[in-house]
């Protein structure tokens, strides 16, 4: 009794006093009856899938073979033959970076199996790769059981290679490749339904553009059966009938306000995704997807654009830190294993995590609310026991204040809070205050939103030392059910900084911190301090840039291609010319549909071996450009799709076949995202 009145115990500056001190030790052990739940609430099975947190994504296939990320259908399966493919390797990585379970691409949208389905010669059994023996599926399904991970798998609905795709043969197909991959691979944790349907493909040789409408045409209420029949808690992304939704973008962040409920029937935008809906109809928790790499698929070129520990580090704040789970994607490499360099930096990511969240500051701390519902089932002392299935309630406020107080002052930069979602998310405000020397409260540092907390929200605050926490609820749906709130000293970790040369040719460079030190140096000379805008050589320069806090630091080294002042745009104003070699994916320049060919002139006959398409970086931006050609002197050098654009839109290379020396590149503009009557660029570059 002792230790309850403690927890409960009013404070002046409260100014309430809470009921439970009327109360004698009979009636607090009885209590009140749980609040009722409000709006949707989680399964048993999704509740468990939220507690996996981080799991992990391969990509690998024959688009890893042919340097592709959508293969058109039409690649030969002789070319899948990886020669030291190791699956035990993938997941010994994945479990040491604390992954919690694999989903493979058992078909992307080229429509290559991966397992040696009955339903379809195009798979692994008319490959070179082990003789046509070869079954992947079940040699990392093996490899998962052995290592002690759950296994779940991605079937493309699009099969850019089938002939039957668009009409009613393909709807048996892939339904009997659902049934293959959930009778004999195991227990599957969560199956992927991709949202990319219909468009230009192979279909056997058709070499056209098929549409379907897939919430019809995939029957995925009868696909949901076949996937219950031997997994009856799997989780279910894509499709019609969901459990999990997706996050809204392929970037790693989840809204800062992020409400697990959502009403499919109501959406109207994707990206509602983000933020789900206040009040949403069903409970689907969101999953963050983001690779490691910029793309899905293995690139040789990208081998030098793994995500740094402090990159990673930051989408786990986005993700796991915004109530959702991240799916991390490993694109494995031709020779069938998890590169070296993605291998070391997700463990090291791992291991700044385990630290970073090790030592919870608010373990023992005494904990005092002003408002607790009747009973030891909702004491305040649940808040810091270390268990989220043990929470705290009020009786009837919904805007509350709960001190908690430290044996001693303590330095912090995180603090982390929990809901009881089995009742609900509720919480939709709060205020988060430290005690300063003299008694009084202070607002803590941060650039986070307080809105919603759903399973976990982490806030990253500006260190501060203190003896006292105070959280107000300042809005909820109902009364708040908290199950945990804990507060740690995360080491620093410093990114590299961005940096990008603009159209007068000045590198700037932009860190994450005012508190960081940041230099460069001009291709091996000396490191320079960085204060602002430095002149640099117009053409083809290679940039170090590097943030230095003091106790952590991060570099990079950036290419340059040709100088603005020695590239000329026909027709195109100062100003536009300005935004289109800016360096900056924010600076947009819109061109009429009409207007779909782009003629550059460069100073002299100079040899362009690749260009870089920046699509604009503003968020729902429209005018992406799907399918380009380039011209060399009236000669055609590259043609293709920027593929998955729409929902990763991020800069990329297009390197030519082999150089050319040219004075003149006509860019021509073949079809646009979503057939828009415009397109956009962020910024082009030509190297």
């Amino acid at each position: 009794m002792k230790k309850l009145v403690l927890a409960t115990l009013p404070l002046l500056c409260l100014g309430a006093v809470s009921s439970v001190q009327a109360q004698d030790a009979s009636q607090m052990k009885g209590g009140m009856p749980e609040p009722k739940a409000v709006g949707a609430v989680p399964t048993e099975a999704q509740m468990a899938w939220q507690h996996l947190e981080t799991y992990a994504f391969v990509h690998f296939g024959l688009n890893t073979f042919n340097d592709l990320e959508w293969g058109y259908g039409n690649t030969p399966a002789s070319t899948f033959n990886p020669k030291k493919l190791d699956t035990d390797q993938w997941v010994r990585t994945l479990k040491a970076a604390g992954m919690k379970a694999v989903i493979l691409t058992a078909k992307h949208h080229d429509g290559f199996c991966l397992w040696p389905t009955k339903t379809v010669d195009y798979s692994v059994k008319n490959s070179p790769w082990l003789g046509g023996k070869g079954d992947l599926v079940k040699s990392l399904s093996e490899s998962c059981r052995k290592y002690g991970l759950k296994f779940g798998l991605y079937l493309s609905p699009w099969d850019r290679h089938n002939a039957e795709y668009a009409r009613e043969g393909y709807q048996k197909i892939f339904h009997d490749q659902i049934r293959e991959l959930t009778s004999n691979y195991g227990e599957l944790f969560e199956y992927w339904f991709d949202g990319a349907n219909g468009g230009t493909g192979w279909y056997g040789g058709a070499d056209e553009a098929r549409s379907i409408n897939p919430k019809e045409y995939y029957m995925y209420e009868e696909a949901s059966e076949i996937l219950r029949k031997n997994n009856p808690n799997i989780m279910i992304f894509g499709g019609t009938v969901p459990t999990i939704r997706w996050i809204g973008n392929e970037q790693g962040w989840a809204g800062e306000t992020n409400w697990s409920a959502y009403s499919t029937s109501e959406e109207k935008h994707y990206r509602e995704n983000i933020w789900g809906h206040r009040e949403g109809k069903e409970w689907l928790p969101g999953e963050v997807d983001v690779s490691i790499r910029p793309g899905w698929f293995y690139h040789h070129r990208e081998d030098h654009q793994v995500r740094s520990v402090a990159n990673l580090t930051n989408i786990y704040y986005q993700s796991v830190g915004r109530n959702a789970n991240l799916l991390l994607n490993f694109p494995v490499n031709l020779d069938g294993v998890i590169p070296r360099q993605d291998s070391i930096n997700i463990v090291r990511w791992h291991e700044h995590i385990v630290k970073s969240f090790k030592n919870n500051l608010l373990k023992g701390a005494r904990v005092d609310a002003e408002d607790t519902r009747l009973g030891d089932k909702f004491l305040p002392a649940h808040l810091v026991d270390g268990k989220d299935n043990t929470y705290w309630a009020t009786m009837e406020s919904k805007t509350p204040s709960i001190v908690f107080t430290l044996g001693k002052k303590e330095k912090l930069n995180n603090i982390l809070l929990q809901e009881y979602i089995r009742l609900g998310q509720r919480v939709e405000g709060f205020t988060l205050e430290s005690r300063a020397a003299d008694g009084s409260w202070q607002a803590v540092d941060t650039r986070d939103s307080l809105t919603t907390i759903g399973y976990k929200r982490i806030i990253r605050i500006s260190p501060v030392e203190t003896d006292a926490i105070r959280l107000k609820i300042t809005k909820s749906k109902d009364v708040p059910c908290l199950a945990e709130v804990a507060a740690y000293l995360a080491p620093e970790l410093v990114d590299a900084p961005e940096a990008y040369r603009n159209e007068a040719d000045q590198l700037i460079i932009r860190g994450a911190s005012p508190r960081h030190k940041l230099s460069y140096r001009i291709g091996k000379g000396k490191w320079q301090s960085y204060t602002g805008p430095v002149q640099i050589p117009s053409d083809h320069v290679t940039v170090s840039v590097m943030a230095d806090s003091g106790t952590d630091k991060a570099e990079k080294t950036i290419r340059f291609g040709y100088s603005a002042k020695n590239i000329q745009v026909d027709s195109l104003p100062a100003a536009q010319h300005k935004a289109l070699f800016d360096g900056n994916g924010y600076t947009t320049v819109r061109f009429k549909k009409a207007e779909s060919v782009l003629n550059f002139n460069l100073s002299k006959p100079s040899l362009v071996s690749s260009f870089v398409y920046t699509p604009t970086q503003h968020r729902d931006a429209q005018g992406h450009i799907q399918k380009y050609r380039l011209y060399a002197d009236s000669q055609l050098v590259a043609e293709g799709e920027f593929q998955n654009i729409k929902a990763n839109p991020i800069p990329v290379e297009v390197r030519l076949k082999k150089p050319v020396r040219t004075q003149k590149l006509r860019l021509e503009v073949v079809r646009v995202l979503d057939d828009k009557d415009f397109f956009e660029i962020g910024d082009i570059a030509f190297m």
